[in-house]
Parts: C-alpha cells; sequence; structure tokens
C-alpha cells in the first residue's frame, strides 16, 4: 500500500468539522482561529515500552496514547480540541493502520476533539506520537496547591498496575472483575465529565501517570508544601477484594491509570478526599516520612 492510499484511508476517519478549524488535513500545516489561551501537551507511545502487540488490538493502542493527552489537557484546567498524530508504522503492522486510527478517532470523539494532521512513517517498532492542544481560560498548574487544601481524586487509581499483574502472571482469567482490569491497562477508561466539572475548582492538579506518590510528590515540591496522605481513605479501593496484600502497593504506585489528582480548599463533589496539604516538604503517609517508587524511565550511562 502506498503512503497516499494510506493517508487517505486515515483521513476518512477525522473528518470532522469544527467550529474553529479553517484548514485541516490535505494542507502542509492546519489554520485554526484560537478561542482566547491555548494549552498544548505531547506523548509517546513505543512498541515494547508503553505497550505489547501481542496483549493489545490495534484499537486499544491508539485509545490509550490519545487518553494520555487528553487526561493531560484537562490536568491543566483546559478543553481537548484538536491533535496531531505522528505514525511510525513497521510493515509488520500495516494492517492494523486503520483500526489504530479508529481508537485515536473514537477517544477523540468522548471529548469533541478534531485529528488536523500529523506524519506518517516507517519504521523498525510501532510508535505513535500525539499532540493535543486546548483551549483554557484559567491554567491550573501544580505550583497551587495552599497549605490546608484538601487532596482530592477523581477515583482511586491502580486498576492499571493491577490489569499488568494480571497478565503477566499468564494465569487463566474468568471473573469479570480481572477481564476489566487488563481491559484499563491496555486501554483506561475516563470519566472526562467529572474533569470537566472538576474545572474552576481546584487549586493545583495533576495527571496521574507515572502513580500517585510520585504525581503527588510532584504537586508538594512544584508548590513548596507536604502532601500528607491517609491509606484510610483507600482502603475503599475495589483492588482489595483481588489482593488484599497487594492492593495498597497498586493504588500507591501504579501508573497510566490518568486519574486526576488535585488541591482544592472546600469539598468537591465525585472526587475522593485522600489527604492534605500541610506545611514542609515532600510526601508523607499517615504522617510518615516515606520514599517513594512510581515509575520513571531511565537510561544506561
Amino acid at each position: 500500500m502506498l503512503e497516499s492510499e494510506l493517508l487517505e484511508e486515515i483521513r476518512k476517519r477525522f473528518s470532522r468539522c469544527s467550529q474553529f478549524l479553517e484548514i485541516g488535513i490535505g494542507d502542509d500545516g492546519a489554520v485554526f482561529v484560537p478561542n482566547g489561551k491555548q494549552v498544548v501537551v505531547t506523548d509517546v507511545a513505543v512498541e515494547n515500552v508503553h505497550f505489547r502487540c501481542d496483549w493489545s488490538s490495534y484499537l486499544q493502542i491508539g485509545r490509550k496514547v490519545t487518553a494520555a493527552n487528553i487526561a493531560d489537557i484537562f490536568a491543566m484546567g483546559g478543553v481537548p480540541r484538536y491533535l496531531l498524530v505522528a505514525l511510525i508504522l513497521p510493515d509488520r503492522h500495516l494492517a492494523g493502520a486503520l483500526e489504530i486510527a479508529d481508537g485515536i478517532a473514537n477517544e477523540a470523539d468522548l471529548v469533541g476533539a478534531t485529528v488536523i494532521g500529523g506524519d506518517l512513517s516507517t519504521g523498525s517498532e510501532l510508535t505513535i506520537s500525539v499532540t493535543a492542544l486546548g483551549d483554557v481560560s484559567k491554567p491550573v498548574r501544580r505550583s497551587g496547591a495552599k497549605i490546608g487544601d484538601r487532596v482530592v481524586i477523581s477515583e482511586l487509581p491502580g486498576a492499571s498496575a493491577a490489569g499488568l499483574h494480571l497478565l503477566q502472571s499468564d494465569a487463566a482469567i474468568s471473573s469479570e472483575m480481572a477481564k476489566d482490569l487488563m481491559s484499563q491497562h491496555l486501554a483506561p477508561s475516563i470519566n472526562y465529565q467529572k474533569y470537566r466539572e472538576s474545572m474552576g475548582k481546584l487549586n493545583s492538579a495533576i495527571d496521574t501517570s507515572d502513580g500517585l506518590l510520585q504525581d503527588a510528590l510532584r504537586i508538594a515540591q512544584a508548590s513548596g508544601v507536604r502532601i500528607n496522605l491517609y491509606t484510610e481513605n483507600m482502603r475503599s479501593s475495589p483492588l482489595r477484594l483481588l489482593n488484599s496484600e497487594k492492593y495498597l502497593n497498586w493504588v500507591l504506585n501504579g501508573g497510566e491509570d490518568h486519574k486526576l489528582l488535585g488541591t482544592c480548599s472546600e469539598a468537591l463533589e465525585g472526587f475522593i478526599e485522600i489527604g492534605r496539604v500541610e506545611s514542609g516538604t515532600g510526601v508523607f503517609l499517615d504522617d510518615k516520612a516515606i520514599s517513594i517508587s512510581g515509575f520513571e524511565h531511565r537510561w544506561k550511562n
């Protein structure tokens, strides 16, 4: 298949019109009329680093990388509008190209975002890079936490980590809960409407892509405060039913759930209060200092 033929099939999947889009896919660049302030984020997913093709469908892969970008826009207090997608497509994955495009389009449709262009190339590993652009009137930063704030989260995390544990176990899976957890690792289901409803109510926020403790530490460091988390408020996690010994580690250190973690002055409907912002530095767990082992990419010297 020629590049021009594949691009034409992909373009059909992203033909949505947009109020502010003047020129979409088909030229050297897209042209849109900004509506106030803009927020831009980008994320990349690489085969055998961020996903495995023997576990994930192409649709799930497209959804997963798109969700990561959309969640970042919301974490900044923005509304996703446009996506640019770069795809490195090895020959062995050619048959999945349009399913990847469908996955991207399906996730974008959940928030009304439009794919307006990108790039396509061959290469050795399937790689997808998405850049998302959104409107934002009042940006929410990691540095906005105030002493006395409640620490809240849209949902308790850990489903992705538990799902990864199940996938790696190679055990026969029969329960619906286990199947759902594996699905959450392969492509998270996110309540974007809850994120919309939090706008204007959070003093600080972050997308929990690298683990609750790791991302709470980022808010604490940026804001110059201490965050004290309470494990008692995490006992409602359904992961306790799967493994009462491992569930708390999944909640605290598991990544790729893309829940919205933030701080606010008042209780936030629909969010779970899991701690308080205090004077000091770092992250405490039940009033005790802890070491943090969330996910970070590493390179060999």
